[in-house]
Parts: C-alpha cells; structure tokens; sequence
C-alpha cells in the first residue's frame, strides 16, 4: 500500500461501522491521505400531499446529515482521533442500496482501498460487503468489531 493515496470508509452505525471508522481513519492518518467517510441511509423521502408523491426534502437530508456529523464527532472523542488533520477527512452522505453507493462512490472518488465494516448476522460477510468485495476495482478491507 505504498501508492495509496485516498481511502473509502463505508460506515454504517453498527461495532462493524465503528470499527471500520476508527481503523480507516487511523490508516489514513498513519499515510498521511485522504479519507472519504461514507453513510449510506435508505433513499431519503417524505410525502410531499399537495404533490400526492413521495419527494426528497433538503430539510430530510440535512437532519441525516446533522444526526451523522453529530455521530462522528461523537466516534471521533470516544476513539481518541484529536490528532487526525480533518481537512483530509471528507463526509458523504447518500441515499439507496448501501452496496451500490459503495461501489459508485468508488467509481466516482477512485480510492485504493474500501474499509468498511463486516455485516451482521450468520453470515461470513453480510450481502452488503460480499457484494462489494465482488465488484469492487480496488481493495477492499473488512473490519469486524471486537465483540
């Protein structure tokens, strides 16, 4: 991992995502590049009644985003990461399929590795990391929590 040059943190609110957060960023740091943090939320919608159809609202989409940046400062003290340069850290907000965003956030950023976090459950991966491991044109490091 030499070249590295930008990372991808896919993180969702689980130990998985936590762990995938705190261990991302500390990689990040540790070579001195960038980090592209990744929240993926289901499409972000309410029902608009004089339009009689669900709509996207930016009052939604900030309240996610003001939940999630609350939650990362929130990951950022209890993880001890005072030290990170924050100007290297960038949020991405997204709505849709986790493993699509992933990998289209990918596509777009270019990053030389995907951190992201172990799915819950029986199953080895999850679906949404297996899928992302599959088509994934770079790395990909799967973090479980310590649990």
């Amino acid at each position: 991992m030499q070249n590295t040059s930008k990372i991808l943190i896919a993180i969702d609110m689980s130990d998985h995502g936590r762990n995938a957060f705190y261990q991302g960023i500390s990689l990040a740091t540790r070579l001195g590049i960038e980090a592209h943090v990744l929240y993926v939320s289901e499409p972000l919608r309410s029902f608009d009644f004089s339009k009689k159809r669900y709509v996207e609202t930016r009052d939604t989409i900030e309240k996610v985003e003001e939940g999630v940046n609350r939650r990362i400062d929130e990951l950022w003290a209890a993880g001890g990461l005072e030290s990170v340069d924050r100007r290297k850290v960038h949020l991405i907000i997204r709505g849709g399929k986790a493993s699509q965003e992933i990998l289209d956030s990918a596509a777009h950023h270019q990053p030389d590795l995907i951190v992201m976090g172990a799915g819950a459950g029986s199953a080895p991966l999850g679906a949404t990391a297996e899928r992302v491991v599959r088509d994934a044109t770079c790395s990909v490091l799967i973090v479980r929590s310590e649990a």
